[in-house]
This record gives C-alpha cells, sequence and structure tokens, in this order.
C-alpha cells in the first residue's frame, strides 16, 4: 500500500507518521514544494521519498496543503484510481469549486477535516498521535463512493480518532463560529499589543493569544473561503459585543455579572483546549 501525501507539513506529516507506526502503509511518498521542508520529511522518517507529481500506483492521496489548493488538487487527480482525501477546514466551497472546474465531484474524493490543529507548523511538530481522541470531520458529497468513505474512517480511526459525518455547509457553519471567528478575534487583538506589554502577560494572555501565532496563509485562505459564515458570525459577534459594553457603559453590574455567566456556562466545564 503507498501513500502519497500532499504536504508534509503538521498534519500531513502527523498522519504519514501515525499510518507508519500502525503499518496502515507500506510506502510512503510526499510532495512537497517547499525544500526545507521536503528535507526535513525524508529526514525524520515522515515520507520515504519527495517526488514532483503523485504517482498513478498510489493507494491513496492525502492533500494536505493550504484550503485553497486542495480544489485544484482534487481537480488534477480526478480521474486518479486511489482514494483522494484533504484535511481542509473549509469543506461547501472546496466542493463547489471543484463541481464548477469538473461539472462533478470524483466519486473517491472524500472530505476530511481533523479537529486537531496547533499553532506550530511544518513537518518537525508532526506527531504520530496528533489525532489521538480527536474528531475527524467527513463531509461526503452525494456522489462519493461508500467503500472510500469507509476506508479513510477506517485510517483515522487506527490512528485514535472519532470521526463524525456533516453535511458540508452546517460544517462550515459550525466551524467559523467555533474555529474561525476565535482566530480572527484572536489576530485582532494582537495588533494591540506592543513588546512592552509582554512584561505584563499573565494566563489570561497566554490563553487568549495562543491561536494568533497561527500560519498565516493557511488563515487568509480559510477566511477567504468561508467568508459568508464568517462574516455572519462575526456580525452576531459585534452585537454581543455592543450589549456588553453598553453594560459596562452605563454601570449596570447585574447585566455585566448576567452575560459573563450566561458565557460560563454555554462554555462548559471544557478542559481539553
Amino acid at each position: 500500500m503507498l501513500l502519497t501525501v500532499i504536504g508534509t507539513g503538521l498534519i500531513g506529516g502527523s498522519f504519514a507518521l501515525g499510518a507508519r507506526t500502525r503499518n496502515l502503509f507500506q510506502k510512503f511518498l510526499g510532495v512537497e514544494p517547499n525544500a526545507e521542508n521536503a528535507d526535513t520529511a525524508v529526514r525524520l522518517g515522515i515520507v520515504d521519498d519527495v517526488v514532483d507529481e503523485v504517482p498513478p500506483d498510489s493507494d491513496a492521496v492525502l492533500i494536505a496543503g493550504p484550503s485553497d489548493v486542495v480544489a485544484d488538487w482534487v481537480v488534477r487527480l480526478a480521474d486518479h484510481p486511489g482514494v483522494i482525501f484533504d484535511v481542509g477546514s473549509v469543506k461547501a466551497a472546496i466542493l463547489q469549486s471543484i463541481h464548477r472546474q469538473l461539472g462533478r465531484i470524483p466519486l473517491r474524493f472524500v472530505p476530511c477535516h481533523p479537529i486537531a490543529g496547533r499553532e506550530l507548523s511544518g513537518p518537525g511538530a508532526a506527531d504520530e498521535d496528533l489525532f489521538a481522541d480527536r474528531l475527524v470531520i467527513q463531509t461526503p458529497h452525494a456522489d462519493t463512493e461508500a467503500a472510500a468513505l469507509d476506508q479513510v474512517v477506517y485510517w483515522w480511526r487506527n490512528l485514535g480518532a472519532r470521526t463524525q459525518v456533516l453535511d458540508p455547509q452546517a460544517h462550515d457553519e459550525v466551524y467559523a463560529l467555533t474555529s474561525h471567528l476565535p482566530h480572527l478575534l484572536a489576530f485582532t487583538y494582537l495588533q494591540r499589543i506592543e513588546p512592552a506589554h509582554l512584561d505584563h502577560a499573565g494566563g489570561g494572555f497566554r490563553d487568549f493569544s495562543r491561536i494568533g501565532g497561527s500560519d498565516a496563509r493557511m488563515w487568509s485562505a480559510i477566511f477567504d473561503l468561508n467568508k459568508d459564515a464568517l462574516l455572519q458570525a462575526l456580525s452576531a459577534f459585534e452585537s454581543d459585543l455592543a450589549g456588553l459594553r453598553e453594560a459596562i457603559a452605563r454601570e449596570d453590574v447585574a447585566e455585566v455579572r448576567r452575560l459573563i455567566g450566561a458565557a460560563r456556562a454555554r462554555r462548559g466545564n471544557r478542559s481539553d483546549d
């Protein structure tokens, strides 16, 4: 069994390392335009070699580049006999782009989104256990082959992941709120931070700003692809923020406490962030 990974960074590298450890494939190849990343991926044993094109005998192809390159790769591999799957953080826009270019969705393409990112990037950050007990979403098209979906789910579960199927549009709306909006807020907040402020930064700053160290190339693509759902979530946030601001301005302590209490109750007792 041959796996070809397009993009040997954190997610692609972690999948390859985990799959190697669990003997899911016998050979691993990478397509990696960044020469430094390519060398690191081979040196760390993420892939056996780096190639310029996806070999036709690949049993599986993982597209692990930024979200805005996924559709073009799927189009290029439309007639490839292997199972194709991706890890993009946006699903509906990718499927729409593929359909516009091909007039169809390849039968063996399985859209995926592992909820396992970190603020680190590159093959040096790869971790064979990154997906252990993490959720991986699949958003198959109506034409997706059941056997291809089952095969991809099998691979993710062997890496310790939990899997769930979602409608692509529902996926994008949910993750606009739970992932894309928090990143947007962190990036915006950090515009106000100067080096002198860091001497006074405590746990609150660390917890809130951690995702502000994420990759600009990746996140600008996510914002662009999911802009409709993201802007809708941002508008709702701006309304909620205005309500809290007004309560503070009029010294309505009871309302401020109510809003804080409501936020605390909605968050629950999560400790896995």
